[in-house]
């Protein structure tokens, strides 16, 4: 069973639902009518209805396994450190951390899951892991690693399980706006995307929930760009 906007309710687990795409993502599936687990390691401010919250870290699935539905339909993983700063400044720990956060807790979180996962996995990439961008050699490696672990997956889970990834550029949630110096930097920042804009968080969780949906049935090691045609469009 996968999920879909129009046909029977599924399983949607959400790790990283807090806020941000996460909790987007879980309201987009409660409207959507499927059965929502939103995962995270602090609750919500407020609680939305029509979804389970589970409270854990994604490191350490054994702590809230008895919280977890028998089946699985579909797993977004949208939890990741973002890690920004000149090669000069990094520290080796600073690498460590995104890459554990990023590829290591998806990796831990996922062999867990294997018994229950039925349907669809999307993880959530960035468009600088393949466009070069200053500052971003930390996450950039990150996000790189969780590609390929991604497309990698596709092809040990297929045919049960499809594995797709979406990788958008900055969007403005409350962490992307702290580390690029608050909204008054986005009017520049758009000006470098073709489109002149920034996706919302509702653009990208709506991505991830085509991805599990009927509509994408057929698609699997995929790598959707929701990054208004910086990584592949040249203009002016």
């Amino acid at each position: 069973m996968e999920i879909s906007n129009q046909s029977t309710p599924s399983t949607h687990l959400i790790a990283g639902a807090s806020r941000g795409i996460g909790r987007s993502l879980v309201d987009q599936s409660i409207a959507a009518g499927h059965q929502v687990y939103a995962l995270s390691r602090t609750p919500p401010a407020s609680m939305p209805a029509g979804c389970q919250w589970i409270t854990g870290d994604v490191s350490d699935p054994s702590s809230f396994a008895d919280q977890l539905p028998e089946q699985i339909d579909a797993l977004t993983y949208c939890p990741g450190k973002v890690v920004l700063g000149p090669l000069k400044r990094l520290r080796p720990e600073q690498v460590l951390e995104a890459y554990q956060t990023n590829v290591l807790d998806a990796f831990t979180l996922i062999q867990s899951l294997l018994p229950k996962l039925s349907g669809s996995i999307v993880l959530f990439s960035s468009v600088a892991a393949r466009t070069g961008l200053p500052n971003h050699c930390a996450i950039s490696a990150a996000k790189s690693g969780l590609e390929g672990f991604g497309i990698a997956l596709a092809a040990e889970l297929a045919p049960k399980v499809r594995v797709n990834l979406v990788a958008p550029t900055l969007t403005p949630t409350e962490m992307g706006l702290a580390m690029v110096g608050g909204e008054k930097m986005i009017p520049m920042i758009e000006g470098r995307h073709p489109l002149k804009k920034l996706p919302t968080v509702e653009e990208a969780a709506a991505t991830a929930l085509f991805l599990h949906s009927s509509g994408a049935a057929s698609m699997t090691g995929q790598i959707l760009k929701v990054d208004g045609g910086m990584s592949r469009v040249k203009v002016g």
